[in-house]
């Protein structure tokens, strides 16, 4: 089992009763992104795929449905929790930092919806892609997928920092980093306060990093429908495949 430190923001965000609330439209949006993805992870039907990080089961649907065997895994008990109830399978509380699978037990590894540059150093965010890396098969494949940075870019200076009111309900303010690396989104809903603290990536940064973790960038994506990859899209979605040691 991985280690967790209580000073990483997503330890208490992911992990709060009002994160459903503050992601209450990620349940409808699952009905057009679960199938989506699950096509452009394109394996064989019967592959073993470990969705990182599951959450509470949202996708794991689609996956199924593709004929994939899916294990979930998630640092969040809440979460965790509510994905027995509503979508039961084997499941595991974990560290992206410290995965609890063996050596390339597995055939595709699917990381949705920008869950790649939580943690505060290159270092560990370069170790999340390694770990994904030793328990992928070679030739196994890694669906990453982002949120592109020129769309949150463009979003961004269309609110300005200052506080606005979300049609989630929640008071939100989006910054930058002194370095324009990272976008702070602060959030307060029903009288508590979160913060999300993720780095956002350049594309080139994206492919070197998966380079240097063991990857072959197969192909880049544009959008769920798998247009080509373009700058100021709103998703970019990395399809790469698993060197052979």
């Amino acid at each position: 089992m991985g280690r967790w430190f209580p000073m990483d923001w997503f330890v208490r965000d992911f992990d709060h009763p009002l994160y459903f609330e503050i992601y209450k439209d990620k349940e409808q949006e699952a009905f057009e992104e679960g199938p989506a993805l699950a096509a452009l992870l394109a394996l064989p039907e019967g592959s073993l795929v470990l969705d990182l990080p599951c959450g509470w089961g949202r996708l794991q649907p689609a996956l199924e449905h593709k004929g994939y065997r899916v294990v979930g895994g998630d640092l969040s008990p809440l979460n965790l929790q509510r994905h027995r109830v509503e979508f039961p399978g084997t499941l595991a509380r974990l560290d992206f930092r410290s995965l609890p699978f063996k050596n390339a037990c597995a055939d595709g590894v699917f990381c949705a919806y920008t869950s790649w540059g939580y943690f505060a150093t290159d270092q560990e965010n370069l170790k999340q892609l390694q770990e994904f890396a030793r328990v992928l098969r070679p030739d196994g494949v890694l669906l990453l997928d982002l949120t592109g940075r020129g769309e949150v870019e463009h979003n961004a200076a269309a609110v300005g920092s200052g506080w606005y009111l979300a049609e989630e309900g929640y008071r939100e303010r989006v910054r930058w980093s002194s370095d324009g690396r990272r976008i702070l989104a602060e959030r307060i809903l029903a009288g508590e306060r979160f913060r999300h603290d993720i780095w956002l990536p350049e594309d080139h940064e994206v492919r070197a990093f998966l380079q240097a973790a063991g990857f072959d960038l197969e192909r880049a994506f544009g959008g769920l429908d798998g247009r080509p990859w373009e700058a100021g899209v709103e998703r970019w979605i990395y399809r790469a495949i698993r060197r052979p040691a």
